[in-house]
């Protein structure tokens, strides 16, 4: 697995102009440019563009440090620095994608990716607030990213979570993100998204949960959640 986080706060501030948003539109595939600038708000259109950003890093297999990459630890980078880094190296890769009824996304397996010779990595994507993350495997992978805010975390949990997860997020209401990230890798792992999720308790990821799905949530940035689902068996 490896596991890409891109901070796009540059790319959100209309104060810094276009400019840094026009250097990102000519370095991403047609289908991510044209997503967008389908959006309506400036930071939209700023995620939209970090996502084309991290995935071009991604499919060329752009990694600073290989050990801390091979232990699940994020290649870290900001907006401006993925910006350089995709100048000088050439051209944009031509990506092409299938997308699931869920939105579950598929590099197409005829792709020719200079991460891979032989088979075509599965991906995963997720944003929130000022990052997007970016995940890579061979299994199947779900990546979810939750910026923690003030909420009613305890009302929320009590109609959405299992009795189980909301007892858990009551004693400790800092929880509750690390747990909603759960059921959203799991979800973008399995393809069905978060409503089967709801059904399922994710409070504790030992037994079944851990025989059949790798886990990694310890690389989180101040301030969020950060999950990542591998279906290994």
């Amino acid at each position: 697995m490896r596991l890409y986080l891109l901070d796009v706060e540059q790319l959100q501030d209309e104060r810094l102009g276009q400019g840094l948003l026009d250097r990102a539109a000519v370095l991403i595939d047609d289908y991510r440019r044209e997503r967008a600038f389908q959006c309506r708000h400036f930071s939209s259109k700023g995620t939209a563009l970090g996502v084309g950003l991290i995935l071009q890093l991604a499919a060329r297999g752009y990694v600073e440090d290989v050990s801390r990459a091979a232990k699940g630890i994020p290649i870290s980078l900001d907006a401006e620095e993925a910006i350089r880094i995709l100048e000088r190296n050439g051209e944009t890769i031509r990506l092409s994608y299938s997308i699931e009824n869920s939105g579950k996304p598929y590099w197409e397996p005829t792709l020719k990716l200079p991460i891979s010779e032989t088979q075509t990595p599965f991906l995963s994507i997720s944003h929130s607030g000022r990052y997007v993350a970016l995940g890579l495997s061979y299994y199947e992978i779900g990546v979810d990213i939750q910026q923690a805010k003030s909420i009613n975390t305890e009302k929320i949990s009590d109609r959405f979570f299992t009795e189980k997860e909301s007892a858990s997020i009551a004693r400790d209401p800092d929880l509750f993100y690390t747990i909603w990230s759960r059921k959203e890798a799991w979800g973008k792992c399995e393809g069905g998204g978060l409503v089967p999720a709801m059904h399922r308790d994710f409070s504790d990821l030992t037994k079944d949960l851990c025989r059949y799905y790798l886990w990694s949530e310890n690389n989180a940035p101040a301030g969020y959640s950060l999950c990542v689902c591998e279906k290994i068996s």
